[in-house]
């Protein structure tokens, strides 16, 4: 067990024994599920720092105090190692653990998640408004906004892939989450199917593709770089 370090500096006491980084539309939510019923559903907590203005939460709740409960385990959430660091003193024995996606599938499976729950935020059918079709980005608007390029590259500002105890490949889940589950002697765990959002991948063209993969070559060599990682490990 990990001793909880002094408020060193204003940064937060914790009992970490694991970090894992969500990047979105990785299988973070479902990985999130497997890491409650590895350690407990108390023992896991969802935590995000916002890019920006760098707001803490705690399972979506503000969070100014300055330590942890000393039952909680394992964080799980949208923040890079480099934002996570300036708030939290992290022991260098904790492993930081991610899952990484094809790049193009990422940034293609995340705008028609963000178009679905506009809709079901919206509600238009049930409202009789027509505030969708008029405020709509393409895909390719969507893209080539700067904040949604090169995403998986930006949280994981801070760390080198090297660096990480682990990185999961989507397309490889069961495997690779059977490789996490040895590689930290978890017990059984239940198989799980990680969230998908509808198919709607086969209505991008190749020509569009090509385009947000140009938008994301730090993604793209980033994935590369995991891929090659991941087929020499043992």
């Amino acid at each position: 067990m990990f001793s909880i370090f002094k408020n060193k500096d204003g940064l937060i006491k914790n009992r970490l024994e694991l970090v894992s980084i969500h990047i979105p539309k990785t299988a973070g939510t479902s990985f999130r599920g497997v890491l409650k019923e590895v350690y407990g559903e108390q023992e896991v907590i969802r935590l995000d720092i916002g890019l920006i203005k760098q707001e803490l939460r705690i399972n979506e709740v503000v969070f100014s105090k300055n330590k942890l409960s000393k039952n909680i385990r394992v964080a799980h959430g949208h923040f890079s190692p480099a934002l996570l660091k300036a708030h939290f003193e992290i022991a260098p024995e904790v492993p930081f653990i991610t899952w990484l996606r094809d790049p193009i599938e990422r940034v293609i499976s995340n705008y028609f998640y963000l178009q679905k729950r506009l809709k079901e935020e919206l509600e238009e059918e049930k409202k009789g408004l027509n505030i969708l079709s008029k405020m709509q980005r393409s895909l390719l608007e969507y893209a080539q906004s700067e904040i949604n390029q090169n995403r998986m590259s930006k949280f994981l500002e801070g760390i080198e892939l090297e660096e990480l105890f682990f990185i999961g490949i989507q397309d490889y889940f069961a495997e690779d989450l059977q490789f996490i589950a040895q590689k930290l002697q978890w017990p059984p765990i239940q198989e799980l199917k990680y969230n998908i959002t509808g198919r709607k991948n086969d209505q991008v063209s190749p020509e569009e593709r090509q385009q947000i993969a140009d938008l994301n070559q730090k993604d793209v060599a980033l994935y590369e770089k995991a891929l090659s990682l991941r087929s020499k490990r043992t």
